[in-house]
């Protein structure tokens, strides 16, 4: 399977150029787990999963229909497992399974009163990463504003649950438009935004210029696919000044092997690469075909 997709970058003056997708493609077929793989294959070429990777998934899953903070059978259930199981179950074409039903009840059933989330005590222990401590104001926003995205994606914007979370996110964003906390906080927050319609759109305005501000060479490959998927999916167009840019930077920072980089180092390269490739096929830059 592959192509190779074209994309006329926008920076004037500068002559069309292609992303490998042969290569790219290759590069996760090769290094990837049958997770990756599926979720590739679902997303260039619609293929469904295999059996045995959504039997996996269920597996994980718990009684509340949370998953296990360390993605491991047994445990109890975490917020940042569940968003994270969300993000799989949409990258195979699951989002709307009795499985994406339960795992939205779950983070339902834990929002807090103030209309944001917090990680689950349990989590709580030696070596966990900085953005999924409880308690912690920057794990807070970032798993409201994540909840809140995948409640957008998956239909429920007219739920309480969801401009409830929308006001405890506005909270907390300063004159500039960003979020308290992590750069990830502020294009999830204004992908959310977007999606809440009426004058909520215009509240991503400012968040918006806030990461046209922040230059590129700060973001990693990951961060830049994380974003235009996140804004993208939210209803930002291709011709938007941060997609435009964002889809340049993309195609010129792919790599000989056909890989973009991750923020988390390159254990995690196939993960980014799948990212990459989703953006451009969500922007219609490839036209990808088994």
């Amino acid at each position: 399977m592959g192509t190779t997709g074209r994309l006329v970058p926008p920076t004037g003056g500068v002559e069309e150029a292609s992303v490998d997708v042969t290569r790219s493609v290759t590069l996760v077929e090769e290094k990837g787990s049958e997770l990756e793989i599926a979720r590739m294959r679902h997303i260039l070429y619609g293929v469904k999963p295999p059996p045995d990777v959504v039997r996996s998934l269920a597996q994980r899953q718990n009684d509340d229909g949370g998953f296990p903070y360390d993605l491991t059978s047994n445990h109890l259930s975490g917020v940042d497992s569940t968003l994270t199981a969300l993000w799989w179950m949409d990258e195979l074409g699951l989002l709307e399974s009795s499985k994406a039903d339960r795992a939205i009840g779950y983070l339902l059933t834990v929002q807090k009163e103030d209309g944001g989330w917090d990680e689950q005590p349990v989590v709580a222990l030696d070596g966990v990463p900085p953005w999924i401590r409880p308690g912690d104001l920057g794990t807070r926003l970032y798993l409201t504003g994540y909840a809140a995205y995948w409640l957008g994606v998956s239909s429920r914007r007219t739920h309480p649950a969801f401009p409830k979370a929308v006001d405890f996110l506005l909270e907390h964003r300063d004159d500039a438009g960003k979020l308290h906390g992590y750069l990830h906080t502020t294009w999830i927050a204004a992908a959310v935004f977007t999606m809440a319609g009426d004058h909520y759109a215009e509240m991503a305005a400012p968040s918006l210029q806030f990461l046209m501000d922040r230059p590129l060479f700060e973001w990693a490959d990951s961060q830049i696919s994380w974003a235009l998927d996140c804004l993208g999916r939210a209803g930002l167009p291709k011709g938007h000044p941060l997609v435009e840019r964002g889809l340049a930077e993309l195609l010129a920072r792919q790599d000989p092997r056909g890989s973009w980089s991750s923020e988390d180092g390159e254990a995690h390269a196939v993960g980014a690469s799948i990212g990459a490739l989703k953006v451009f096929k969500l922007f219609g830059v490839l036209s990808a075909k088994p």
